[in-house]
């Protein structure tokens, strides 16, 4: 695979004249759904030239629930509704939150991590689909929506299926002698084999539970199925350690993006916040879909290293080309160590590259947009709304931008990469686009 096969990832978006719901027509909901919602549902990655759409919330009153679909996440927390009865109309996930505040916050994060360049499903604000989400009556409720996609795979169960292991035998063969091939060949065999029986064990204990939520589990049940939980991990995170380079900076990307945005579940217990994408190209693209935990708890400060977030095995290929970055080497070393693409220090160069062009100019309008609509429901609500100081909120998060941008060598050598891979530099732009404005347009902006 081709060092570009992840090629990573227009308009300034100003704040809503108001954080009234619109009725727009069905096929505007999101501009950029096709059929399926299969490849344009990603802003900027499938070359539609869609301009991001706006916070919303939108209305969905006329939306009606995908009923033979199983759920898109946890249970009860997110469903998938289509404005047509025709199997091959866009589907959209709706997800449900306990506060518009929370769901607010949530669509931030999403549009700050597109902004990076990495692919996710653009997110919207909607409401009026209580009734097709839950059966109650709430209409002035809010809720997050994005185009459902088909193409997408959670990380856990990707890792345990027939595109991964071509991806780490066609890597194996390209890279290793012989003998490692072979040896990596059974390892990860072994782990795929290991986490489809954990998996299947771990099935069983809930059939035999009647059913039961994991949370409602006890005694014995509960240890074997943490056990069976604790095994699946393990090996899924041995079959991450075999997958080829490219994939492994991928996973690096996430973690970067999450260091920056806060993002304490990036990799949950069954990994499918994170996972793989197929373009119209058939490219794969390495993609975060869930930000519920992102810029609220644990955001506070700056960055003073690279791995605050490790939490055990599977996590373990999101680090792995980090943590040995040193920030003590010289000019000449850096320059020679950028030359390796899928390096640790061309990695962490490309990822300060990305964040050096987000700013202030590009972030407050999303986080007024942000607010606008948090004290609009809140005054429908009768509520009142809570107090943040939004200045001091930007200030955190560029704060943040800056600590990550020197732990990962700095401008100059963000500045050095872009001269040493022109060609990637420019896709990167092109996937920022949408998010950023016109392509190169906000670049050596502080």
């Amino acid at each position: 695979m081709d060092v570009n096969a992840y090629p990573i990832g227009g308009h300034a978006v100003s704040s809503p004249a108001n954080a009234t719901a619109a009725r727009p027509k069905r096929a505007d909901v999101l501009p950029e759904a096709d059929a399926f919602g299969t490849f344009g549902a990603v802003t900027g990655h499938d070359g539609s030239g869609a301009p991001l759409p706006p916070i919303g919330p939108c209305d969905f009153s006329a939306a009606r629930r995908v009923h033979d679909a199983l759920p898109a996440g946890d249970s009860g927390v997110a469903v998938r509704l289509s404005f047509d009865a025709d199997a091959q109309a866009p589907q959209y996930v709706v997800t449900a939150f306990p506060s518009a505040a929370h769901a607010t916050r949530t669509w931030l994060a999403s549009r700050l991590f597109g902004a990076l360049g990495l692919a996710t499903p653009t997110a919207m604000l909607v409401r009026g689909c209580s009734l097709a989400f839950d059966g109650t009556r709430a209409p002035d409720r809010i809720y997050l929506a994005t185009t459902y996609l088909p193409m997408y795979r959670p990380l856990g169960q990707w890792l345990e299926g027939e595109a991964a292991r071509r991806a780490i035998e066609g890597a194996d063969g390209a890279q290793l002698s012989l003998r490692a091939h072979d040896a990596q060949g059974d390892a990860s065999s072994r782990a795929r084999d290991g986490a489809r029986e954990a998996g299947r064990q771990m099935a069983r204990v809930l059939v035999r539970s009647g059913g039961s939520p994991t949370g409602a589990l006890a005694g014995d049940a509960a240890q074997t199925y943490a056990d069976a939980a604790r095994k699946r991990n393990e090996m899924r995170g041995v079959l991450c350690g075999c997958l080829p380079d490219v994939y492994q900076c991928a996973l690096a990307r996430q973690y970067v993006a999450a260091l920056w945005l806060g993002n304490r579940d990036l990799c949950n217990d069954v990994m499918e916040n994170v996972g793989v994408w197929r373009d119209k190209n058939d490219l794969p693209y390495m993609m975060t879909v869930d930000f519920r935990a992102c810029l609220d708890s644990g955001f506070q400060g700056t960055l003073s290293d690279m791995t605050p977030f490790r939490c055990g095995e599977p996590f373990t290929a999101f680090i792995r080309r980090l943590t040995g970055l040193s920030q003590t080497v010289d000019s000449k070393t850096v320059l020679d160590e950028l030359k390796n693409p899928t390096g640790a220090r061309a990695l962490a160069a490309e990822m300060a590259f990305r964040l050096g062009r987000i700013s202030a100019h590009h972030v407050v309008p999303w986080i007024d947009a942000e607010h606008e609509v948090v004290c609009a429901t809140s005054r429908v609500a009768g509520a009142t709304s809570v107090a943040e100081d939004l200045g001091e909120f930007v200030n955190r998060l560029l704060a943040r931008r800056d600590s990550l941008v020197t732990r990962l060598g700095g401008a100059w050598a963000a500045q050095a990469w872009a001269q040493l891979y022109p060609m990637r530099a420019r896709a990167i732009e092109t996937h920022q686009a949408p998010f950023l404005g016109p392509v190169g347009a906000a670049r050596d902006r502080s």
